[in-house]
């Protein structure tokens, strides 16, 4: 085995041929000694081993009938070994192998490498990656692991064969570009994951332009079904034609607009984004996929407030997309933008989705606006489906699997939650502090929740996560280390809610925190900045313009004691929100606290009942157990409830 180690790779065989040549010569060695014991080979050709006596030493003879058959049999067996040797060790490199899955063969395109750090070479490079793989995204006969699953083996020094078993690819695509002067350089590989064998590469010199640079993208997206034995259907055919923009200046404002969005920092709803789409509109206006992405951002610019502007923008926009592709994947997607973040017509947002997902069956992007569009409609058995595939084409997104256990939590599958965590090979600060809370199934001790979350926040240096701290801290009944964390928590609202009625944070978590721990004075301060905020946002008729402000002012009358004005107020507020089914599971937990704090003993045992069958937040091992339910604690009702909750806990 160790000269195997040092010849075979010396002299390029593949490893999965030296398997064949050493069972051949295994095979052949009998047929060589029974030759050899028979016969010998001189001048005189092949002559037959007489018997060996004291006084014949191996005469030779003349050969007989049977020697002949003995002979061709031999023959017959040496040529069937050398034929599956060779065929294996020479195979020609021209069709990737038959994949071990079950569907489309899958494909990975890494990062193309640049001639020269910085400059064009590297803007190209990142460009041409980003637009072969939107072309082949709407191929239906193989399958396309997304971009940010790959970005993680640019300039990598790993093997392929170790790139294909952790992207669950069956090819890899490696390229390169160089761009000088007026001329571009692009060159691609295809290779086999399993077997390192090259199954196709080619070099392309052309003027650069746009034209010719989708150009190639055409060329290598045919050559890539081709290899991997995959066949074009009409669509793809007329996909792979399409000519997105022929204006280079164009092209380089729609590249700086994605890399924005790709960018955390940045992102998907800043003004930098939208302003390098409009450029890219303006110098090419029949630019369709520039177009839709412009739709996307405008139309989610209305989503938590009235944006009239930019509402009329997204609607110009798909009329200019209608009228020059109807029919095509942008305009489908622009579709379901704007059903989804201006009409919040989910139903609607969910066919035009669909829609578009058949002609682009491998872009993840659309896999995750219709993730949204299911979690908002409650279907979270699609959502789940939906999440699957995701994750099947954007392996290496540790993204996919939080939104799994997420979605398993809510539907109260704590045990396959736990599972997803645990056999992940993902360690990220979310799910480890998801983990943290499912454990306490198991061990039902709050405190190990909150030494949990301490030491994630420590291990990923997240202390700026105060709300997951002040929930475990709450939980354990540390009113104190609460209060600590209140203060050090931003006055703004954080992420999309921050909107003209919300409350910060920081009252949001003050204001049962004093409750909790009857500091009066500082509950009345509190409770007085956070009413004149809420009061801010009512319109003429003296309703609130967003309906979670109803909420927001529910925690105000219920730390209060006003027990019939919260009732109330929770009831407007889940009337508002009934057809999103999203908003009624995330706050469910939070109206069931609600209505503890203030003393609505059977509506907030209803609320926890509901909650359980339900999709929610509401945890059988956590909620019922938080001091929010004190007062009623001892309740003949309270104690039916734990009692349910105990023996369903038991049941198998």
């Amino acid at each position: 085995m160790q000269v195997a180690d040092v010849v075979f790779p010396a002299i390029d065989i593949p490893e999965r041929a030296i398997r064949y040549v050493l069972v051949a010569a295994l095979l052949g060695f009998p047929a060589a000694l029974v030759f050899s014991w028979f016969y010998d080979v001189g001048v005189h050709g092949i002559r037959r081993t007489g018997p060996v006596g004291p006084e014949e030493q191996g005469t030779a003879q003349s050969l007989r009938r049977s020697d002949y058959l003995i002979l061709t049999a031999l023959a017959g067996v040496v040529v069937a070994i050398l034929y599956n040797a060779v065929g294996n060790v020479v195979e020609t490199p021209s069709q990737v192998q038959e994949s071990t899955r079950d569907g489309p063969p899958m494909l990975a395109v890494l990062p193309f490498v640049s001639a020269s750090l910085g400059g064009d070479s590297e803007f190209f490079a990142t460009g041409v990656h980003d637009d072969l793989l939107t072309q082949l995204a709407h191929l239906q006969s193989i399958r396309v692991i997304s971009r940010t699953s790959v970005l993680e083996y640019k300039d990598t020094v790993r093997n392929i064969r170790e790139i294909g078993k952790a992207l669950g690819a069956d090819a890899i695509l490696e390229g390169g570009v160089q761009s000088a002067g007026n001329r571009i350089r692009i060159n691609a590989q295809l290779i086999d994951a399993r077997t390192d064998e090259h199954l196709w590469a080619e070099t392309y010199d052309r003027e650069l332009s746009p034209a010719n640079i989708f150009e190639v993208q055409s060329d290598i997206a045919h050559a890539i079904t081709a290899a991997m034995k995959a066949t074009l259907t009409v669509g793809d055919t007329e996909q792979l034609t399409i000519l997105p923009t022929e204006n280079m200046a164009a092209y380089r404002a729609y590249r700086r607009a994605m890399d924005i969005a790709a960018d955390p920092a940045a992102g998907f709803n800043t003004f930098a984004y939208r302003d390098a789409l409009e450029e890219a509109v303006a110098l090419d206006p029949t630019f369709i996929r520039a177009m839709a992405e412009l739709v996307g951002r405008q139309s989610y610019a209305t989503f938590w407030e009235e944006d009239a502007e930019a509402a009329q923008r997204a609607e110009q926009l798909l009329e200019q997309i209608k009228a020059l592709a109807p029919r095509s994947a942008e305009y489908l997607l622009a579709q379901a933008y704007y059903s989804f973040y201006v009409l919040k017509n989910w139903e609607q947002a969910y066919q035009f989705i669909v829609q578009a997902q058949k002609m682009r069956p491998n872009d993840a992007h659309l896999l995750n606006l219709k993730n949204w569009i299911q979690r908002r409609q409650g279907d979270l058995d699609g959502r789940m489906e939906t999440l699957l595939l995701a994750r099947e084409l954007d392996p290496r997104n540790p993204g996919w699997t939080r939104s799994v256990v997420g979605t398993l939590i809510t539907m109260h599958r704590y045990e396959e939650a736990r599972k997803e965590i645990e056999h992940s090979e993902f360690e990220t600060y979310i799910l480890s502090i998801l983990h943290s809370m499912l454990l306490v199934q198991e061990h039902g001790d709050f405190g190990r929740w909150v030494q949990g979350v301490i030491d994630a926040q420590k291990e990923f240096g997240r202390a700026d996560d105060f709300e997951s701290l002040w929930e475990a801290h709450i939980a354990n009944r540390d009113y104190v280390a609460a209060e600590e964390l209140t203060n050090a928590m931003p006055e703004k609202r954080t992420g999309s809610q921050d909107y003209e009625g919300s409350l910060s944070d920081k009252q949001w978590n003050q204001i049962p925190t004093y409750w909790l721990m009857h500091q009066d004075e500082k509950l009345k301060v509190v409770i007085g900045e956070a009413r004149a905020r809420l009061e801010k946002s009512r319109n003429a008729d003296g309703d609130f313009q967003h309906r979670l402000t109803y909420g927001a002012m529910a925690l105000l009358t219920a730390v209060e004691g006003n027990t019939e004005e919260t009732e109330i107020l929770i009831r407007r507020w889940r009337r508002g929100a009934v057809n999103d089914k999203t908003e009624v599971a995330a706050v469910h937990h939070e109206t069931c606290r609600m209505l503890g704090m203030a003393h609505a003993t059977t509506s907030a045992i209803e609320c926890i009942r509901t909650g359980l069958v339900e999709p929610s937040a509401v945890i059988p091992f956590i909620e019922p157990f938080l001091p929010y339910y004190d007062s009623m604690r001892d309740e003949p009702e309270f104690v039916e409830l734990l009692a349910e909750i105990d023996a369903a806990a038991k049941s198998p």
